[in-house]
């Protein structure tokens, strides 16, 4: 340190969850690096020595006593370097587990925040000290410390996650150690948020993030880390990089200038899951197909997995999920024929969408192969004496069934994973075949709506005009160009008749209402009077129809999302069940509806 100088290292590794001993020597070998390099204190994310994606083996003894030794051996390696560490652990004093971070310096612990939010595995911190024996040592436990001493000169707090509790303000740094899948739009909220906080208190906020070493159930931890003086961004590391990022900061710098924001009433974003600016645009469709296909490579990687085997059917939902598995084979630094794709023709498959599912996955280098399924359905309608010219549900359904078996018995013979196609806007209307593309063993866009998911192809195909593959680009504008449809009754005259939006409603509408209903907790008659005003090309009779319909299916559907396969968060939106959305299957969707239907056009 210079005068009031202060070098900060801020370290994301690639963690292995559950094992705190090669963790522990990650982040040694991050310290001392990050001394050698100049710095001062050393920062880590969330639970860095577990992982914060442990789930209830937090509450095993097995873990937080491996993370306490994994603890002292940081300790008794470090000792010898100047440099402050912050490192985060599960510690377990007095027949409770808290969710902190302990502040290393010369062999010593400082002292331990723990968070001040409980969950279902952490009790909140204690509102008074704590006195505490940890790695053979005694220290203090509780959420409001503030450390300083010759080494640091400069006051020190620490803030862990997304705890709410109110932050020191005489605080020359805060340190925000935390852990946060990675969505669209997210990196923005980051910003602004440690630009206000770094603002308000005339403080230096730092905050580091968990990385992809983190469990991809339900998304990608993408290791964000950045440093923001008095309201100004001073540094910031790429996503996905677990490289060690330094910013060197002036405790001193005690600027107070607060600017307002201007408000004004901005018109309502009719397509709420896409930016409104081209940049923006292009910026959020590269990264949700990044977040898709490093989720992807992550549970590959993990599950040791041969292949990825996903069923092209010319559409929206394969067309994305073959280019996001296309991209997780470039991640793994793989050969793309590891992705096999299958094309599987029935009664309604029009030539259209079977030479778009073919050319696609043919250009972008897959294993591709054609298994006509037209004989096995028709002796399955045989087995349990079903009329093959009655187009009813099980004639729809069990086509759809007959192509989820083929995929996993092939992704069983060549040890691979079936890669489920399913997208948000399907997830929220329950128009998927339970048990059938309603299943796989890792579904890549189950948090990307169909409007969305066009913008994303569209965004595709610009980028492979650009890089000549013409053919590509071509292929991927048809198939945003094709009608939605399951393609599941028979064709006439080599057309498909069986347009989606006609049975269910306009997508857009759909996810407007997805997205309101959700995000902001509006009610069904908010909802109605904002889609009206915002589509005015739908007379507002239609609207309120399709609204109905959205509510009637979203209730009704839920059994179908309580047993969703796993898969990354990409948007803001998600309804895994797995904590995003948590709802009975069988509660009724009356008061809604009531709303709804009392309101006057």
């Amino acid at each position: 340190m210079n005068g009031k100088n202060i070098k900060i290292a801020l370290c994301a590794p690639k963690i292995k969850l559950c094992v705190p001993e090669y963790n522990t020597e990650l982040l040694i070998n991050c310290a001392k690096e990050a001394e050698e390099n100049g710095a001062d204190l050393v920062a880590f994310p969330e639970l860095s020595l577990t992982g914060v994606t442990a789930g209830d083996l937090f509450l095993y003894e097995t873990l937080y006593v491996s993370a306490e030794a994994a603890l002292l051996k940081y300790i008794n390696e470090t000792k010898e370097l100047s440099i402050i560490s912050f490192i985060g652990l599960p510690v377990f004093s007095k027949g409770e587990l808290y969710n902190s971070v302990a502040v290393i310096h010369h062999g010593e612990i400082l002292g331990i925040t723990a968070s001040g939010k409980a969950d279902r595995h952490f009790k909140s911190a204690p509102k008074l000290p704590l006195d505490i024996d940890i790695a053979g040592r005694k220290t203090t436990l509780s959420s409001f410390a503030i450390y300083s001493n010759e080494a640091t000169r400069a006051k020190i707090f620490v803030k862990i996650g997304e705890d709410d509790a109110p932050i020191f303000s005489g605080a020359d740094i805060i340190i925000n150690p935390t852990a946060m899948t990675e969505y669209l739009g997210l990196s923005k909220k980051r910003l602004e948020y440690a630009e206000a906080v770094s603002r308000e208190l005339s403080s230096t906020f730092v905050l580091v993030g968990a990385g992809e070493g983190e469990s991809g159930t339900d998304g990608i931890y993408a290791a964000p880390r950045l440093v923001s003086q008095n309201g100004r961004i001073i540094a910031e590391s790429l996503l996905f990089d677990n490289g060690i990022l330094y910013a060197e900061v002036d405790v001193s710098d005690k600027k107070t200038e607060h600017k307002e924001k201007k408000h004004s009433d901005e018109e309502v974003n009719p397509y709420p899951f896409i930016p409104i600016s081209k940049d923006e645009r292009c910026e959020a469709c590269s990264l949700a197909i990044e977040i898709q296909a490093r989720s992807l490579a992550l549970r590959m990687e993990r599950a040791y997995a041969k292949a990825a085997v996903i069923g092209v059917s010319g559409g929206l939902d394969s067309t994305l999920a073959v280019l996001v598995a296309a991209r997780a084979m470039d991640v793994l630094k793989r050969d793309r024929s590891s992705v096999i794709a299958i094309t599987m023709p029935c009664f309604g498959t029009t030539e259209r969408t079977k030479s778009n599912a073919l050319s696609l996955a043919e250009e972008l280098g897959c294993s591709v192969r054609t298994i006509d399924i037209k004989a096995s359905v028709n002796q399955h309608f045989s087995d349990i004496s079903h009329e093959k010219d009655n187009y009813d549900v099980v004639y729809e359904n069990a086509q759809a069934r007959e192509r989820t078996q083929i995929l996993m018995d092939v992704a069983n013979a060549v040890g691979g994973l079936v890669i489920g196609t399913g997208d948000l806007s399907e997830l929220a209307l329950g128009f998927a075949t339970y048990n059938g593309d309603h299943m796989s063993m890792y579904c890549v866009n189950g948090s990307v709506p169909k409007t969305l998911m066009r913008e994303i192809i569209k965004n595709e195909a610009e980028l492979f005009k650009k890089a000549g593959k013409e053919t590509l680009a071509k292929v991927l504008l048809d198939v945003v160009n094709t009608p939605v449809s399951p393609e599941l009754l028979p064709a006439s005259d080599g057309e498909n008749k069986q347009h989606t939006e006609q049975i269910v409603g306009p997508y857009e509408l759909h996810d407007f209402f997805l997205y309101h209903m959700i995000k902001y907790k509006r009610r069904p008659a908010e909802i109605l009077s904002l889609a009206k005003s915002t589509f005015p090309a739908y007379e507002p009779s239609e609207i309120q129809g399709y609204l109905e319909i959205f509510l009637r299916r979203f209730f009704s559907q839920q059994f179908k999302r309580s047993c969703l396969p796993d898969g990354p968060r990409v948007t803001e939106i998600s309804l895994s069940p797995r904590g995003a959305w948590q709802m009975p299957s069988d509660v009724s969707s009356e008061i809604w509806l009531f709303e709804l239907r009392k309101k006057e056009n």
